[in-house]
């Protein structure tokens, strides 16, 4: 084998492992001034603040309190939904506290060093950055876990931290942002379809796409479907 052919793989091996474990620009940024989960925590209680006081004002909640002594109020139609937008940072905040409250109010694992949630071109893009030494030891779900361990079990990558993250256009399923097969997962700077990912791990692509899914039950809405625009992401529902 020549030296140039050598030298060749090498740089190429070398350019795909930098793109993997490249951290993404909001993280490196907040690394400066990182926020406190308790911020986090008073910024997410505001939010739920401000959908219940658009839900109170709205023509919709009114007809809530009106039917709720008839005995079988009629099914909403979407024209009757209550919608909410919020910013990415509102968005943010929001599913940060969500995927605590499953975890009985405890902060995210110390394994997660960064969570962030942004509207872009009309999409859902979220993600983690995860040491990958502290994951063994994380408190993470066993099954998220394990699909975490898989991913970077293929790559040799384990002194260090990765963001791993997720891109589409979710919709609501019994209370669940749930990502649909389109949905691509991103590795550091490199983006894979769910059956690429699938495939690597030795996995069926719903397996993936289960452990895609993010909580979203809000206090005082039932959410029924979630629009991305102009940067903000729109909840309808019914109020409660």
């Amino acid at each position: 084998m020549s030296t140039g052919i050598v030298v060749g793989t090498a740089t190429g091996i070398y350019y795909f492992w930098r793109q993997l474990t490249q951290l993404p620009e909001w993280y490196n940024t907040g690394q400066n001034q990182p926020r406190t989960y308790a911020q986090i925590q008073k910024s997410s209680a505001a939010v739920e603040k401000k959908i219940e006081a658009q839900i109170q004002a709205s023509p919709q909640a009114a007809k809530v309190n009106t039917a709720s002594n008839q005995p079988s109020p009629k099914v909403s139609s979407p024209s009757d939904d209550v919608q909410v937008a919020l910013s990415s940072q509102e968005l943010n905040d929001l599913l940060v506290t969500k995927i605590t409250e499953k975890r009985n109010g405890q902060p995210l694992p110390s394994a997660v060093k960064g969570f962030n949630a942004a509207v872009k071109e009309d999409k859902l893009k979220t993600g983690a950055v995860i040491d990958i030494q502290e994951l063994q030891n994380s408190g993470l779900a066993e099954q998220q876990q394990q699909f975490l361990s898989e991913i970077t079990q293929k790559i040799p990558m384990n002194d260090r931290k990765v963001y791993i993250g997720v891109e589409g256009r979710p919709r609501i399923q019994n209370g669940q942002l749930r990502f649909d097969e389109n949905a691509r997962i991103q590795v550091g700077n490199m983006s894979f379809t769910i059956a690429e990912v699938a495939s690597r791990l030795g996995v069926s692509p719903e397996k993936v796409q289960d452990q895609l899914n993010l909580e979203l039950r809000v206090r005082g809405l039932t959410v029924r479907d979630i629009d991305f625009k102009d940067g903000n992401a729109i909840l309808k529902g019914d109020p409660k």
